[in-house]
């Protein structure tokens, strides 16, 4: 008896001592920060936590740089308590670094700050309390992230940005195209393709998912083309297609799928035009065709499925159709890839 309440306390000093470590890792960033940044962090006020930057820089780039590296990084703790707090954090800190001085004065804090910042609105905290905020935060994130020049940082803020995206297709089917399109848009560069071509397909096929909704191309049916072109584009840049090849396939399915779509063709009667070019001119290609011996066939029903996309079948697509994200009906207007295309096996060069 007496060996078993010893082990009792000794487990409850133990849980204690984890505990009050715990808790002073939580605060010890909001304990580093200044006073009145301390007070604006906790407040969940964007504008107070900027200006308090501000004040507290006196126009110092550097020192601007490190208070909002400070403040993002006392953001991420506070995601477990106060996630709508830690967002607008974030989002403060992501416009303090947005200034080129700031950039130039201060690139590693400037990294930090976004790479945490990507972190904070992909998290499953942020998601779940304030997915509309995340998105915001994300768009920021990726365009701060896109000036400094790290194609680094670049992707992996993208990748986080159009997994941001996908999370609000559902409930704000334009927000998540925009975000989708301004992620693809980052990887396209060609420092950035050529550099982290896994990343860029990654982005360029989470994007696909997105465009083949039927909320989305009802939403925003002009900018779901546009989209598509994109993802054609960046499916059959080489690099990137060699990287994985029946992941393009996949993609190129997709935007394929959306271009021609009733109502996207409708809004931007060019984008199924210029996709069906775009992988036109990847069949025939003979880089393509070294990574995936079996691409021309492949692209080639992907430019046969034009009966599967008429106005009719699109016509009779759902408007609602949260599975189709994960497995599209490849009779309808959101097909998944066509089962001819993955009949013969295929590996990047």
């Amino acid at each position: 008896m007496n060996l078993l309440r010893t082990s009792l306390v000794s487990l409850c000093l133990t849980l204690a001592t984890v505990s009050s470590t715990f808790a002073q890792a939580n605060n010890s960033g909001l304990a580093a920060l200044p006073p009145a940044l301390r007070a604006a962090v906790q407040s969940g006020n964007a504008a107070q936590v900027q200006q308090a930057i501000n004040v507290l820089a006196g126009g110092n780039p550097q020192r601007s740089g490190q208070l909002a590296a400070q403040v993002v990084a006392a953001a991420e703790q506070l995601l477990a308590t106060n996630p709508q707090a830690a967002i607008s954090a974030a989002g403060a800190a992501v416009e303090s670094v947005r200034a080129t001085a700031v950039q130039t004065g201060a690139p590693q804090q400037t990294q930090s700050v976004v790479t945490t910042a990507a972190r904070i609105f992909v998290s499953p905290q942020a998601q779940q309390v304030a997915p509309q905020q995340a998105a915001s935060l994300a768009s920021a994130t990726l365009q701060v992230a896109t000036t400094t020049g790290n194609v680094t940082v670049i992707a992996n803020v993208a990748a986080s940005a159009v997994s941001t995206a996908e999370r609000i297709v559902a409930s704000n089917p334009t927000a998540a195209v925009q975000l989708a399109a301004s992620a693809v848009q980052s990887v396209s560069a060609q420092a950035v393709s050529q550099s982290a071509p896994s990343q860029t397909m990654n982005v360029a096929v989470a994007a696909a998912r997105i465009i083949v909704q039927p909320a989305a191309q009802a939403a925003a049916p002009n900018m779901v083309g546009s989209l598509a072109v994109s993802i054609a584009q960046v499916a059959t840049n080489p690099a990137v297609y060699q990287a994985a090849p029946q992941a393009a396939i996949s993609a190129m399915s997709s935007a394929y799928s959306a271009a021609t779509s009733q109502s996207v063709a409708a809004a931007n009667p060019t984008a199924g035009q210029t996709v069906t070019t775009t992988l036109t001119q990847a069949s025939a290609s003979t880089s393509l065709g070294s990574a995936n011996p079996s691409n021309a066939a492949q692209v080639n029903a992907i430019l046969q499925q034009t009966a599967n996309s008429s106005p009719a079948a699109t016509s009779q697509q759902p408007t609602s159709n949260n599975a189709s994200n994960q497995n599209p009906n490849p009779t309808q207007n959101t097909p998944a890839v066509n089962p001819a295309l993955n009949a013969s096996p295929s590996g990047p060069t």
